[in-house]
């Protein structure tokens, strides 16, 4: 098959561990015999250079309309202007590559007119389902679709008026389709989590109630595996600093442990903008932790070599994570973990049996989950292996991409 991935966000300019596994995936496939090419944006988190990459077209423009200078939604010309550059793009590829099926990650700050129109036109599409960008709320933020559905402005009144009236109307949206989520035909995806359909069928996506769940899976050769096991007192934690992550609940459980007494070492391994890794710092200084915390700054690529190096990790997200890709990733290391009770993680655990589950939020419970994982005279060593080999036989790369074949041949038959 040739098949164009078409996604915001691409290593090593991704942002979490899903874009990762998006690129994990594309090499699985191309080992496979398929041929592939990656259509995404240029965006930089963080902002650093990228040498070229043999079928990745860093193309695409994200948009941001919450920024107070963004026009886009506002504007006629500038948000019209987005959506003709973007559709120029990705048609460009289209005619170049002719690929079989187009096979959508995120579209999270891209145009859903090119969505749409791919649709419209009988291209073969199918999804990869793994956050929550499809959330109609989140959907609906796309500035083409604001400036006709929402913008109030008497002046972009009159103005959609006028294009009506000259028949310019009916041609733009033709080319460039105003919709919702349920104008999208979801039948050829699948979703990381039944968490995650739970959500989008809450949120009014009803077609995801049909859709198969593909939990996630990685390429393990590329992991190290940990050896050597003893006590829990070295614990890590990774993600973003934000309050969805929820690193605070960490730090308290920290702090109630010393308070009675129970020393242990916690480093963070934090992405976040310079005034969050800031405001983290200061957290930890007022609650007198500073000498047994540490936050490091970590790169894209670089936290697979860190878990072999701890006891154990936090898992400590409170936002209904779909699928988060560092639990999995440390898990498939054979690190011991400790995981709130959140999302799509917990569905593939099981308490005390291949990890450790607390109520997210809850400190209190992290801590007493923490010195559960102490206890363990092993070092968390048999509940890992069970893990591990459960994980492996489940989720790995090995075991996913036929199903991730078969979706796509679907798409291309139906």
């Amino acid at each position: 098959m040739k098949i164009l991935i078409l996604t915001a966000l691409y290593p090593p300019l991704g942002a979490s561990g899903q874009d990762d596994r998006c690129r994990q995936v594309v090499d699985a496939l191309s080992k496979r015999g398929h041929r592939l090419q990656v259509l995404t944006s240029n965006h930089r988190v963080p902002s650093i250079g990228v040498s070229g990459q043999t079928g990745v077209y860093r193309q695409l423009q994200l948009h941001d309309v919450e920024d107070a200078e963004c026009s886009l939604g506002v504007s006629y010309a500038a948000t019209y202007e987005q959506e003709l550059v973007q559709a120029r793009v990705l048609y460009n590829r289209l005619d170049r590559f002719q690929p079989d099926v187009v096979y959508v990650w995120n579209m999270q700050g891209v145009p859903k007119s090119l969505l749409l129109n791919l649709q419209n036109q009988g291209i073969p599409i199918a999804y990869d389902l793994h956050n929550h960008w499809l959330s109609p709320h989140l959907f609906e933020l796309d500035p083409w679709f604001i400036w006709w559905q929402r913008n109030q402005s008497l002046r972009s009144k009159c103005y959609q008026f006028y294009l009506k009236l000259i028949g310019s109307a009916r041609r733009r949206l033709r080319h460039f389709p105003v919709g919702q989520v349920a104008d999208l035909d979801l039948s050829h995806g699948s979703v990381s989590s039944e968490s995650l359909r739970d959500h989008l069928v809450a949120a009014g996506v009803t077609q995801a109630a049909s859709l198969p769940v593909v939990y996630p899976a990685l390429d393990t050769d590329g992991l190290l595996s940990k050896i050597s096991y003893q006590p829990a007192r070295k614990f890590m934690w990774a993600g973003r600093l934000n309050a969805a992550k929820a690193p605070g609940v960490a730090l308290r459980a920290v702090g109630i442990l010393k308070a009675r007494g129970i020393d242990v070492s916690l480093d963070f391994y934090a992405i976040g903008m310079p005034t969050e890794r800031k405001a983290m710092r200061n957290l930890i200084d007022r609650a007198g932790l500073s000498d047994s915390v540490r936050m490091l700054v970590i790169r894209p690529g670089e936290l697979v070599s860190k878990y072999t190096e701890y006891d154990a990790l936090l898992f400590t997200s409170c936002c209904n994570d779909p699928f988060p890709i560092t639990p999995l990733e440390a898990m498939l290391s054979g690190l011991p973990s400790i995981l709130a009770r959140d999302g799509g993680i917990q569905e593939i655990v099981e308490d005390g049996e291949t990890a450790l589950l607390y109520d997210a939020g809850d400190a209190q419970a992290l801590a007493d989950a923490m010195v559960r994982m102490m206890d363990l005279s092993d070092g968390g060593k048999a509940m890992a292996k069970r893990c591990t080999e459960s994980l492996q036989a489940q989720h790995s790369l090995h075991t996913i991409v036929p199903q991730i074949e078969a979706l796509l041949s679907a798409s291309i038959s139906s």
